[in-house]
Formats: C-alpha cells, structure tokens, sequence
C-alpha cells in the first residue's frame, strides 16, 4: 500500500514484530505448533516437522505441508499482512472460513520468536517460490522484508518432493540447547495435545536428528493417553470409549494380597463411569464488542471427555497403563480445552480454582467453541495461550464443568476412604487376633511352667542318690563366676573396702558432672569420656558385687555367653517386683570380658527397673553370623520426640541417670565385642535392646 497526499499508513519495525513474537510465546513448542496451524489452515492432509539437534545451538527445524500453497499475491497480500483475519478472506466460502483455527493473523510471528533468518518455499498447482527473511544484521528501524532466492536446500527433501502443493518454513540457528533426553521424550505428547484428532483428515509427523549418523525418519504422531489408568470417567462425545477403558484398576493397598508390585500390594477396583445426565449445552446471551449483551441467543455445547486418574505416581500408574508419560517436558494430568479444534488452554483447572488433593488427578480433553466465534468478540490473551477469566463465556464454561468435576473427584475420594476403612478394619482386627495368640500362648505357657515346677519338685523328692548330688555341686562350681560363696572371716573388711571404694567413685562420678555441666565442651574431649567410662565401671563393679557376694576380676576367657547371662542372672537375689525371663538357644562359645559384660548386664537391668519395668524377658540365639541377646522391658518406653540413635550419645539421659550407662555398652559391643547395638521402641509398651556379636569374634 501506498502512501498518499492524504493517507498515510503505518509500518512494522524489526524490533516490533520481534517483541511480537517474543511476547506470544513461552516455549518453542508453542511456537511450532503455531505454524503446524497454519498448514491445517491451508486444508494439508499430511504436515511434517523436522528438528535437527545436531548442534544444539544453531538448530534447524523444517516444518512443511501439503496445503494448497500460496503465490507471490498471497505472499505479498496476505502473508506479509500482520494481523489479517483469515475468516474474512473473500477467496474462502463460508465452511472453509469456520475450518480456519486462526484469528488474529498473528501466527507467522511463531517463525521469528523461534530464529531470526528462515526460509519459505510455497508450491502451488502453477508455481513454486523460494523466500528468505533474514534479520541477523538489520537494525531495530529498519523495515522487514523477503527476498527471493533462486533455490533452498531442504534437509527433508525426500518427504517434501512428494508434496505437488504445500508451504515448507525451514529455521536456522534455533538455539535448542534447553532441550533434553526427557523434553524429546514427551515433546510427540505435546505437540499430540495441541491440536484435537477430530479432524482424521489430518497427519502429523516428527523426526529427530540428533547425531551425525541418524537417519531422517518420520514418526507419526498420535494421542497416547493412558485410558487404563482413569477410575472415574465422563464423555458426551459420539465417541465410544469402552474399548481403552479398563474394567477395573489396580489402588495400593496396606493389606495383604495376591496383587503385589514390588514391595507394595494393590487391589483391584471396578472403575465408575457417570451416567448422570449433566447441563453441557443451551442457549445465552452474550457480551459484545461494544459491552453490551446481545439481543440474539446463542447456542453453545461443552463436549469431550474428562477422568480421574487411580494415581498420578508414574510407576504406579505404569501398572495400570503403560502409555502413562510423566515428565519435566510432559504432564497428562491436565484439562486441556480445544476452541476450533486447537489448544486453546493447556489446562483448564486453573480456572475452576479447585485446591482439593484429587484435583492434579483430573485429566480431559473438552471443546467450547463458542469461545472463538466469528459473532463475538476475540477473548484471547495476547499470547494467545489464555483466555480472559472474567469473560461471560468462561464463567459459563466454569459453571457446566465444576459439577462434573466435583462427581469425578468425589469418586475418587470415596474408592480411597473405602480402602483406608478397609486397612483399618483389617490391621485392628489382625492386632486382636495377635493379642488372643498372645494371650492364650502366655497361658499355656504358664500351665506348662505350673507342670515342669511340680514334675521338678517331685524329680527333687524322688532323687536323693549321690550322683544327683554330684551333679549339683559340678554346676555351682560353673556358678563361680559369679558367686563366691564362701563366708569367711574376711567378709566384713571386703564388704567395708567396697563401700570405701564406691563411695570416692560416685563423689568423682559427680564431680565429672558438675564440671561437665560448666563445661559442656568436655563431653567432646576423648580422655574426659575415658575417664568417666573407667569411674563407672568401678562403680558398676562395687555395686555387683554388693549385689551377689563375688569379687570380679577384669579377665578375658573363652566361654559360652549365653550360659554366663543365665548363670548371671540366677546369681542376682529375685526382686518380687521385677521378674527376669531367659530363653537361651545359642551356641555362643566366644572370648569376652568377664567384668565388662556383667556391668553391660548390670545397667540393662538398672535402665529397666528406672523406666519401671515389671519384667525383663531376654532372648538369645544364634544366625548365619552372629550371636544374638535381645533385652525385652515393658517399662515407659522412649518418649515421642527422642530420636533413638541419640540414646547412645556420651551424657545424653532421658531419665534420672548420668547419660553414660548406655554410651559405655555401645563402647563395649563396637570396640571390644566387634558388634553392634539397636534400641528400638516395643510395639505396645516398653522397648528393646538389641546386641548382634560375630560368631567368629576373637578379642
């Protein structure tokens, strides 16, 4: 158009149309699609993008078409027109016009967001024409324009010279290095999603170039939607879904069963489908271009399909679908709404506001093309990617949408709590199952200790021989590693030197202290916790052989270990409040420190009595490789809140004590036994102190 005495018109800069395309789209993506649109626009059957990725910075990506093409009047005219209308276009009849997806005439901007320099070649039944926009060095005034060239070279030709008609955009130096192995991964789903497969006139096809070697193949594109996953389901289309939707689905599970995928078990749930007849389609009146309402009806429908998915966790949903694709560059769990056949919004959800868990579940595809008509106003953002949420046509797609919504999450909410009443039903009932075995276990085993006791009082009756008696003294010699059993004159001045000597080692044992609550830092310090260690030993000792008349010698020998804590604790005078169970199996013969495990044996039992246990029971036995003593207490238990791993820490108490007992057996099992040492918290009351030592220990 030319400028007049009278007329002036307007010009495009480079640097508008560049903050054009800049501001219309988000991501590469977004961008091809666009100009995938613009071949459906021109009525093609069959559209190809070719994306080569061999040097991730200067990309080229061909994107071509077997539409009917446009000559040098369509490319002067309307292609180089920014924001012609297509619809208005007087060469199309009124059907090809409502076919058009396009309204802004702003697509072609897509080619300039993705590169600065690209190509065009256009082929009609009479010509074809090779073009070359090419903005690397112009300046930001200056005024854009194509040049002719003689010939392109296109990467795809093999494909492109089959189309007789068609536009081919090729791209260069397109900067891709954001793109990953993942983001190419989920790119067909993308680009699968951004248009609607109604139209089954339309292909699309993709190749990737990504190394020197490969080979320009292309892939057809299809909806890869993981229909056996969804729980719920709702469609008003004509199309019938029962042949991609499951029967049931695979829900995880606490309980037991035949369904296990690696370590969790699942059930299988019948799926619901809803057969509610909902409101998706009338007639209205809306605003027009001047703000004011219509004074004619139009009708609008709400069509497609929308599910809740079982789960949205990708290796779980994978059991139930294998098409189920999650990643950085794709996520299916989206309402996308298609205006004219193309993606309008990529997920509609963020319109309804819903904050409910089971919302990021929710996954369709539905069609409003009331959004987009030639009677109404354009309520498209500028980018072109939304719609103005305050529009009267949205709110009414928000009104049809939120109670089928809510019908699918609810669905969902209720199969969930069912199977967690199931859970709880199942594990209460199981615990009371447990406690009842329990119960009449600890009842048998009392009518059998009631029965042993009087078959052993009767066996002591009835046998008085010399043998018998023989017998007897062999395992009180046996017993002599904890009792001595002798009175002697000497008794009292024993006894009155271990009181000495207990008394100066608890004063220093509070001493150390005192000091250490002055000077926290020397609970770090190796020689203060060596010292402390060796003071409670002394004291552990004095106080054992208080206990059980024995003056224990700091000696290492072979023995059987499990045999020792029995005899131990048959050696300590019974408390009526405080009842010791053994069950010794072990074959436990190894070299241990006499006094060190009696004062380890010592302090459990102390620990215990504080947490106000009324039974002890301790297990031993053997494994593959180690001996094993477990110190089971019904007392108080370890509060909420007390990390467990911190019990063994040097000074660190939770009840009336000095912190060092338990650090002290830690130090024992590690350093002198070779072992290790758990506590952990009793199901029901109390807890359990675990010692695991290596058969094959030699100190």
């Amino acid at each position: 158009m030319q400028n007049t005495k009278n007329k002036i018109y307007f010009n495009f800069s480079y640097k508008a149309l560049k903050l054009l395309g800049d501001g219309l789209y988000s991501n590469p993506w977004t961008a091809i699609s666009e100009l995938v649109a613009n071949g459906i626009d021109a009525e093609a059957t069959k559209i190809y993008i070719h994306i080569n990725m061999i040097d991730k910075k200067n990309s080229t990506i061909e994107i071509f078409d077997n539409g009917y093409g446009m000559d040098y009047g369509d490319l002067a005219e309307k292609y180089a027109l920014i924001g012609k209308n297509k619809r208005f276009d007087e060469d199309l009849d009124e059907l090809q016009r409502n076919k058009v997806m396009g309204r802004k005439g702003i697509g072609k901007l897509a080619a300039l967001y993705l590169s600065s320099k690209y190509f065009l070649i256009s082929k009609t039944d009479d010509d074809v024409n090779y073009w070359c926009i090419d903005m690397t060095d112009i300046m930001d005034d200056d005024i854009p324009n194509m040049k002719r060239q003689d010939t392109i070279q296109v990467e795809a030709s093999r494909d492109w010279n089959k189309c007789t008609t068609g536009t081919l955009i090729k791209l260069v130096n397109v900067d891709l290095r954001n793109i990953g192995e993942q983001t190419l991964e989920g790119l067909k789903a993308k680009i699968s999603d951004y248009y609607s497969f109604e139209r089954e006139t339309v292909l699309i096809y993709v190749s990737f170039q990504q190394k020197k070697n490969d080979k320009i193949i292309f892939e057809k594109i299809e909806k890869q939607i993981a229909f056996k996953n969804f729980y719920a389901f709702f469609n008003n289309t004509d199309v019938d879904f029962n042949d991609k939707l499951p029967k049931s689905i695979l829900l995880n599970t606490s309980i037991p069963s035949k369904i296990k995928k690696g370590d969790s078990f699942y059930k299988r749930c019948p799926i619901v489908i809803l057969n509610k007849e909902f409101e998706t389609k009338g007639e209205d009146i809306f605003i027009q271009e001047d703000g004011q309402e219509s004074e004619e009806l139009f009708e609008y429908e709400m069509r497609g399909w929308i599910g809740v998915h079982a789960t949205i966790e990708k290796n779980e949903a994978k059991y139930n679908d294998e098409l189920f694709l999650k990643n950085k560059a794709y996520q299916p769990n989206r309402l996308r709404l298609y205006v004219r056949n193309k993606l309008a919004v990529e997920n509609f959800m963020n319109y309804l506001k819903n904050t409910q868990a089971f919302g990021k579940y929710i996954e369709g595809e539905i069609y409003f093309d009331i959004l987009d008509t030639n009677n109404l106003p354009d309520i498209a953002t500028a980018n072109r990617q939304e719609y103005k949420e305050n529009n009267d046509r949205i709110q009414k797609l928000i009104k049809i949408l939120k109670p089928i919504i809510g019908a699918l999450i609810r669905a969902r909410i209720e199969i969930g709590s069912q199977i967690r009443k199931e859970e709880k039903d199942y594990w209460e009932a199981k615990e009371a199952e447990e406690a009842a075995k329990k119960e009449k276990a600890e009842q048998e085993a009392q009518r059998a200790e009631e029965a042993r006791q009087e078959a052993e009082k009767k066996y002591q009756q009835a046998e008085d021989s010399r043998q018998r008696y023989e017998e007897e003294v062999n395992i009180r010699k046996q017993q002599t590693y904890f009792l001595e059993a002798a009175l002697t004159v000497d008794d009292r001045t024993k006894n009155y030197n271990t009181h000495i000597i207990k008394g100066n080692a608890e004063d220093i044992a509070r001493s150390l202290e005192n000091i250490s609550k002055k000077f926290p830092k020397l609970k770090e310090e190796h020689e203060f916790i060596s010292i402390a260690f060796a003071i409670n030993k002394i004291i552990m000792t004095a106080k054992n052989f208080s206990i059980i008349n024995y003056d224990f010698k700091r000696t290492i020998e072979n023995d059987d270990l499990g045999y020792f804590v029995e005899q131990y604790f048959k050696s300590v005078p019974t408390d009526d409040n405080f009842k010791i169970e053994i069950k010794n199996t072990s074959n436990s013969y190894i070299r241990f420190p006499y006094q060190d495990v009696t004062m380890m044996l010592y302090n459990i039992v102390n620990n215990s009595k504080k947490a106000n246990a009324t039974t002890l029971r301790i297990e031993i036995y053997n494994d593959d490789k180690y001996i094993i003593l477990k110190f089971i207490d019904n007392g108080n238990g370890i509060r909420d809140g007390i990390e467990l791993h911190t019990l063994f820490d040097f000074g660190l108490s939770h009840t009336l004590g000095t912190g060092i007992g338990l650090a002290q057996i830690k130090d024992l099992v590690e350093n002198e036994l070779y072992g290790t040492v758990v506590i952990k918290r009793n199901k029901t009351k109390g807890v359990t102190l675990e010692v695991s030592i290596l058969n094959e220990n030699q100190i």
